[in-house]
Order: C-alpha cells, then structure tokens, then sequence
C-alpha cells in the first residue's frame, strides 16, 4: 500500500515550492513553462511515450478521493483545509478553514520561502483555525502543488494524520459535491504543536555531506529536481534525476502507481530520498508523490535551488 512506513505508525516518524501559485516558483519563466510536462528529460524519457498502460491508481491513507471525502464530510474527526489562493471566501467545500503556503513562509539566511519556525506557525494555525487530534484533509486547485506544501508543512509541524484531495476543488465540484458560499465563519483554536519532525526537512549542508566527494558517483541518498527541464539543464545538484512535478499527474489527477514508478527508474523505495525544486513548492509535490508511492524515508530541502544555486555549492550543467 501507498502508506507503509508513512501513517501506519504514524506520519510523524518517517516522514517544499512559495507563494500561492506558480510564479512565485518559477522566478523568470513563463507560466506555461513551469507547468508544462517535461519532454527529453535527461535520464527520465519522454514524458509519456515509456508510461505503462493502466494499473491501479495511488492509494492509501496518504490520498483521499472525492468518494471518500463525501463519505466523511461533517465528521467532527476529519477537518478540511482549503489551501487556494483566491475562491475560498466566495465558496468552498463546508467546514474547510483556509491556509496557504505563504502564511507559513519566512526567510532564512537570506533564503526566502522557507518553512516558518514551529513557534511562530503555532499562532498561525490557531488563528486558522486547525485542530488537533483530527484527521486533516488538504484541498486546492489542480494542477496546482500548494496543497501539497501544506500536506508537508503540517506533518513537519508533527500533525499526525494530513492527507491530500486527489483533484482538488474541482474534481469535488465536477462530482457534485456540496458547496458553502456562505461568508466564511472561523472560530480560532488552541492548536498545539507538540514536537516537530525534522526528518522531513533537510538543509544544504546536510544534502552535500550526503553526495560524498566528487565525481559523487556513490550519493548515500537519491535526489529528484522537480523544476522544469529547462530549469535543470541551467545548473542542478548533482545525481539529482529530474522529474517536472507537473508529469505525476494527469488531467490533474494523480497518475496509476505504475505510472509514478515508471517516472522515477532506477530509484529504490528504501532508500533516503531528497525532493527540491527553487524554494520547496514544487519540491513538495515530489515529496508527497514519492511518499503516496510508499518511499520509506522522503524528505524535502526546503531551501532548494534558491540556496544552493547561491551557495558555495558544486552545481552540474
């Protein structure tokens, strides 16, 4: 199953790109350069051509369907966060609060986007409305990586059990879902985070002693680059294997798990494995796709690209 090793025991054991949409992420490209699929990726193929055909979609506790949320809507043990840029206060889906990347975004040693500190997220939340001991759905627009940042972020912050909506806002109106477009009515909460999970977050430092020495040809961890292709060819960590974030989905959903594996050859699921794109959004995305494939231990550097690209860090073209 998709989840092994992440909330089966508990996401908070095992287991990043800013801003509410693309162009906070994509500094310099045109928005349909960073969403479109990669095509000649070096070391990952055609973006489609290689994809087997068929085979059963992601699931587990990590992924959430339409199905399941209609089925749980109103249980006081399952609460919705709506993590779109704009729409929530005109509609959204009943119960949802409203969190976005940039709420919890600060910057580090010059590096902006990054994760905001526990302690300075924990009046955020409360503010938001979030509550513990419940099982937190995320939703956005798709194709869109924010609520997968949001996945990320909660579970680094030690929530115990996030999960994503698999084709977001849309796919729920498509299938007829109920609707709240009431003004939005959020009371604040005594949100607590009890222990963060510094597993999930790696820094520049640490992904370097990871590589070993040049030619970095025996890396203790595999990298995934999930910017665009053109964005890898102008300089990368080096090993990373690049994989656009947009590929594992399709029609905005996520691909067959035969599909997923297919984008990521060679790779082995037991082993550490490191997400980045420019500042974490993006890398996010992979994170939470290799995490649904069931990756035992995946972890995003959260200053990505806009810190080591600016850093005293070796880069390969």
């Amino acid at each position: 199953m998709l989840m092994r090793g992440l909330f089966l025991s508990s996401m908070i054991a095992l287991l990043g790109c800013g801003g509410t949409s693309a162009s906070s992420e994509c500094e310099g490209l045109s928005a349909a350069e960073c969403m479109q699929p990669d095509a000649g990726i070096p070391d990952a193929g055609d973006p489609d051509a290689s994809l087997p055909d068929g085979g059963a979609p992601p699931d587990g506790d990590l992924i959430v369907d339409t199905d399941w949320l209609a089925a749980n809507l109103g249980n006081p043990m399952v609460q919705l966060v709506d993590a779109r840029s704009s729409g929530y206060d005109a509609s959204r889906i009943p119960g949802a609060i409203h969190l976005v990347p940039g709420d919890l975004s600060t910057t580090t040693d010059g590096v902006g986007g990054q994760l905001t500190p526990a302690m300075d997220a924990q009046p955020v939340l409360r503010e938001a409305g979030l509550r513990n001991e419940v099982t937190v759905v995320v939703y956005g627009r798709s194709p869109e990586y924010d609520p997968a940042r949001i996945v990320w972020s909660l579970a680094y912050y030690g929530h115990e059990d996030v999960r994503y909506l698999d084709g977001g806002f849309e796919a729920w109106v498509d299938a007829g879902g109920e609707l709240d477009e009431s003004a939005p009515d959020v009371a604040a909460t005594e949100y607590t985070i009890v222990a963060v999970n510094e597993d999930l977050r790696v820094e520049g430092d640490w992904v370097l002693g990871q590589l070993g020495d040049a030619p970095y040809d025996m890396p203790a961890i595999q990298l995934v680059d999930a910017r665009s292709s053109g964005e890898f060819a102008s300089g990368r960590i080096p090993t990373a294997l690049n994989v656009d974030w947009s590929r594992n989905l399709e029609s905005g959903f996520l691909r067959d798990a035969s599909e997923l594996e297919a984008l990521y050859p060679g790779f082995d699921a037991s082993k550490t494995t490191v997400t980045y794109c420019a500042s974490g959004r993006r890398g996010a995305f992979a994170w939470l796709t290799l995490a649904a494939l069931g990756y035992d231990d995946v972890r995003l550097y959260d200053g990505s690209w806009n810190e080591w690209g600016s850093g005293d860090f070796p880069v390969e073209r």
